[in-house]
């Protein structure tokens, strides 16, 4: 919970194995929060480059990597693409984990002495040469828990959540006022979110959990546009720069450079900026 019931579904009608929805828990605990001493970030543990590549936007506002359903499905593509080159599983994962330039070189050494070109026969590095069998391990202790001494909690075989198209940026406090939650839900479903509202430029999904998704929609409907993010009028001063300015209201230059339609970043004395403000002091997003 609550993610693993989203997880499986895409991963099936993918067409994908089963197991693949597993692929978390060994990834990171099936933590969207995970960081790796290797910049690997979210479920998945995309790095910067890889996530990038299969689309994962990373800026101020927003982490694509940590983000459930965009990096699912990024997730997704990857794997497919990597059963599509090696036409094996297991191989497809060993790339996954080590890289497919790595396997692919691994498998022409091994050609060239006449060796197995499968998994198990692969000179790999030691990290994924643990990396499959402990996939195959989780999976075959979750097929028979009784005899592995293991008591599973239970998951309801239904959707935790459901993705709200928000529209325009919200800010997550005003967001869990409307559906009637704690913030710290908010962000547990939305983990791609990296500050105290969803990013400006989307994606303009906010997921919520299913109990509450039909009281939200209502709420968000009758909410003023102006309601939406607070701002706050800022009379520069002298020798202020526009990315001090930002970091003291919990904003970003660039969004504020695009707001005031600012050529570039530079600002002068007594010119006026407008700014979106938290509704709320800090220590409310704790998650963020």
């Amino acid at each position: 919970q609550p993610y693993i019931h989203y997880v499986y579904s895409r991963v099936r009608e993918a067409g994908l194995p089963a197991e693949i929805a597993l692929l978390p828990i060994v990834e990171s605990a099936y933590d969207p929060f995970a960081y790796s001493p290797g910049r690997a970030a979210g479920l998945w543990q995309f790095i910067p480059a890889t996530g990038r590549q299969f689309g994962l936007r990373q800026d101020w506002w927003y982490d694509g990597r940590r983000d459930v359903v965009a990096s699912t499905d990024a997730a997704i593509a990857y794997l497919s693409q990597l059963h599509g080159r090696f036409d094996d599983w297991m191989l497809a994962l060993a790339a996954y984990n080590a890289g497919q330039a790595r396997v692919a070189r691994a498998i022409k050494k091994n050609s060239r002495k006449d060796l197995g070109t499968d998994y198990w026969s692969l000179a790999l590095p030691k990290e994924t040469v643990r990396y499959v069998p402990r996939l195959l391990a989780i999976a075959k202790v979750l097929t028979e828990p009784k005899k592995y001494g293991i008591e599973l909690t239970p998951v309801v075989n239904m959707p935790y959540f459901e993705a709200i198209d928000i529209g325009s940026q919200l800010d997550l406090a005003q967001a869990a006022k409307l559906a009637g939650v704690k913030v710290d839900t908010l962000y547990q479903l939305n983990p791609g979110v990296s500050r105290w509202a969803s990013p400006p430029t989307g994606p303009h999904r906010l997921l919520v959990p299913q109990t509450v998704a039909r009281v939200f929609r209502s709420q968000l409907r009758q909410l003023d546009a102006a309601d939406r993010v607070g701002w706050r009028r800022y009379k520069v001063k002298s020798g202020d720069t526009l990315s001090e300015i930002a970091r003291a209201h919990g904003s970003s230059a660039l969004q504020i450079a695009e707001i005031n339609a600012l050529d570039g970043s530079r600002v002068r004395a007594n010119q006026h900026l407008m700014i979106p403000v938290a509704s709320e002091e800090n220590g409310f997003y704790v998650l963020s």
